[in-house]
């Protein structure tokens, strides 16, 4: 068996909303072997393709960013999302019930600020995507599975609330060294369950940094970290301790070369709209005359300006709805 994961993030520029950590894990049944696992975009093309809009109706799995945008909605990311979490005998009634089953840490579902709650835990899922369709697509999943030994087996989203990220980055100042304690807890998770299978991580590169070797060892106590691979747009490591290995690199553009990061980018950029809509109706309701948000810049800053007034009168802090970075 051979275990194949990515981890990727949405949300690191906005100055309004979440940022969210995200890893998929795949288990490739009948295979095995030392080197990089092949394309699951192969392996699985009966059922998964790259791009939207496939003539033979397969879902389309890729960069997050080719598949959203405002104006498309999430229907793309959530057709994605779901399918997988349908064929792996889960299916999310609604928001909360989403967070709850991929929650990263009890902080992820329990937002505190109010304009991320809803005593009903909506919106109810699915949003934009057809549900007959999306069972269709479980279905596909489901059998492509079984004849090809391909299966999703943990969807995993940190989600880091405002006043949560100004905190840490405060404390370390630096935003990137808030989104690497995620990736290295999704690492760790990885290391601490599949390490005796020898799993392959595949994780979008953070940036321009090119040298992990010393983040990978302090994250990874009692680990030897080896680099195998540090030039161009890939950096590649070996951690091992006795029979458990993991190899992982980390890769400009992760999310067109490696399914699994391409499943993590969607999952966290579909968390991360489906919290703006709650974002959105609450602000609607206090300010239904003010222009809603995304929370990218400027936009997000023209929307704090025209809210801001609001703040004083809602014993609201302003560290905990705006990002200090």
């Amino acid at each position: 068996m051979i275990v194949y994961a990515g981890i990727d993030e949405a949300g690191y520029g906005p100055v309004l909303g979440p940022l969210v950590v995200a890893r998929s894990v795949f288990r490739i049944e009948h295979a095995n072997g030392a080197g990089d696992p092949a394309s699951l975009w192969s392996a699985m093309r009966s059922a998964v393709c790259r791009k939207p809009n496939d003539r033979r109706g397969r879902i389309a799995i890729g960069d997050s960013k080719a598949l959203y945008n405002p104006s498309l909605g999430i229907g793309r990311l959530e057709r994605g999302v779901l399918s997988f979490l349908t064929a792996a005998g889960e299916t999310p009634a609604n928001l909360d019930r989403l967070l709850a089953l991929t929650a990263y840490d009890e902080a992820s579902r329990a937002p505190g600020q109010p304009w991320y709650g809803d005593p009903l835990g909506g919106p109810d899922l699915p949003v934009k995507a057809d549900p007959d369709n999306l069972l269709g697509c479980a279905d596909r999943l489901a059998r492509t599975a079984s004849r090809t030994g391909v299966v999703l087996d943990d969807l995993n989203a940190a989600v880091v609330y405002e006043d949560r990220f100004n905190r840490m980055v405060e404390a370390s100042g630096s935003k990137a060294t808030c989104v690497w304690e995620f990736v290295a807890g999704h690492l760790r998770a990885v290391w601490e369950k599949y390490a005796a299978h020898h799993p392959f991580v595949a994780v979008d590169r953070l940036g321009g940094r090119q040298d992990y070797r010393g983040l990978l060892a302090a994250a990874m106590p009692g680990a030897d970290v080896v680099a195998t691979e540090s030039s161009g747009p890939q950096s590649a490591y070996r951690l091992s301790d006795g029979d458990r290995e993991m190899r992982v690199v980390f890769r400009v553009g992760g999310e067109r070369t490696h399914l699994p990061v391409a499943l993590a980018s969607m999952l966290a950029k579909y968390v991360r709209e489906l919290l703006m809509l709650r974002f959105r109706s609450f602000w609607k309701d206090l300010a239904p005359d003010t222009r809603p948000t995304c929370g990218y810049l400027p936009d997000g800053n023209r929307f704090v300006a025209e809210i801001e007034h609001l703040f004083d009168r809602m014993g609201l802090r302003r560290e905990t709805i705006v990002r200090s970075r």
